[in-house]
């Protein structure tokens, strides 16, 4: 099918950016500090984050709260002044806050990579395993539902219910996050670290996508949340990888590629993998000092490279990739 333009379509990580849903500035509460939120801040800001679960960030440190905001709201206002479209979330209500459970466990609008994902003109809402990405779909879905008019599949994954289930023994429920699926043209990576998407979700994302895509899983050390923590593909051909992340060695995928190593603590900590890929020329990447050895890597291998403070959204655990999903990437 030709691609007007305006058509919904994602064909690889390194295609031209030309829409997206970014994250938001404006809802931040701190979800309860269960497995799903314990793999993801570190250092003092874990602590933070543990003796404040299920409060208003605003409340709790206004002015880290309008740090976090500014540089949110400034990364979208940069995308759009590339002439990215965006879409932004509007506000979870205090019900839906408190789905499936009944509890708070809060919500991230700074992140909007995880409640769906756009594979071709599949634009796919997930069951995400982290029950404060559950809750993210209701903040977006009016922005997905009108993805129909332009070219689009839209549907929904099974939703996992209420159940705060860790066991890959478990079979019936599949669960899959935004920020463990690569899309490599018809070749699809979700990533496996035991804490969001598993082999059920994997199973189910083949069945819907049919033999026209093969979806491969990719084994990742348990102390990451997603793949996108220890993986990033700016070109066909070049990728950043946190090899001692990857239990299984790198996947024969990338075989040929040429493979920048990234340190374990700089994937980790500074959520070094995890950069925003405007097209295969140019990256968005942090400006603070821990990202500066990637930053000069890709530039000997000719890409642009724009830097923008963001330390104090991705020390909660999530960067540039955490914050955008792609709706037309050509």
């Amino acid at each position: 099918m030709p691609n007007t333009g305006d058509d919904i379509f994602v064909r690889t990580e390194w295609g031209e950016l030309k829409e997206c849903v970014y994250g938001w500035g404006q809802q931040y509460v701190f979800p309860k500090f269960l497995q799903d939120a314990d793999v993801r801040p570190s250092g003092e800001f874990r602590q933070f984050w543990y003796d404040n679960q299920e409060r208003d960030v605003r409340e709790v440190d206004a002015e880290y709260f309008d740090r976090w905001s500014a540089q949110v709201e400034g990364a979208a206002e940069f995308l759009r002044s590339e002439g990215v479209r965006v879409h932004q979330p509007t506000y979870i209500s205090d019900a839906n806050m408190r789905y499936p459970r009944g509890e708070n466990h809060g919500v991230l609008t700074g992140w909007l990579r995880d409640p769906f994902v756009t594979i071709g003109n599949n634009v796919i809402e997930l069951a995400p395993r982290s029950l404060f990405h559950r809750r993210q779909r209701f903040s977006v879905r009016h922005i997905l539902a009108e993805t129909m008019e332009r070219g689009a599949r839209y549907f929904a994954q099974p939703d996992g219910g209420a159940d705060d289930s860790h066991n890959d023994d478990e079979t019936g429920w599949g669960y899959l996050e935004g920020g463990d699926i690569f899309v490599l043209g018809q070749k699809i990576l979700i990533g496996h670290s035991g804490n969001a998407s598993n082999p059920e979700g994997a199973r189910w994302l083949q069945h819907v996508l049919g033999p026209a895509y093969d979806v491969e899983m990719v084994r990742v050390d348990r102390n990451f949340a997603h793949l996108d923590c220890v993986l990033m593909t700016p070109r066909e051909g070049v990728a950043a990888i946190c090899s001692v992340a990857m239990l299984d060695g790198a996947p024969d995928f990338f075989r040929d590629w040429d493979i920048i190593d990234v340190p374990y603590e700089i994937s980790k900590v500074y959520l070094g993998c995890n950069n925003l890929i405007m097209n295969d020329h140019y990256v968005v990447m942090p400006a603070e000092e821990p990202h500066d050895a990637l930053a000069a890597e890709l530039k000997d291998r000719a890409f642009e490279v724009r830097r923008m403070p963001y330390g104090e959204v991705y020390v909660a655990g999530g960067s540039f990739r955490c914050a955008h999903q792609p709706l037309v990437r050509v």
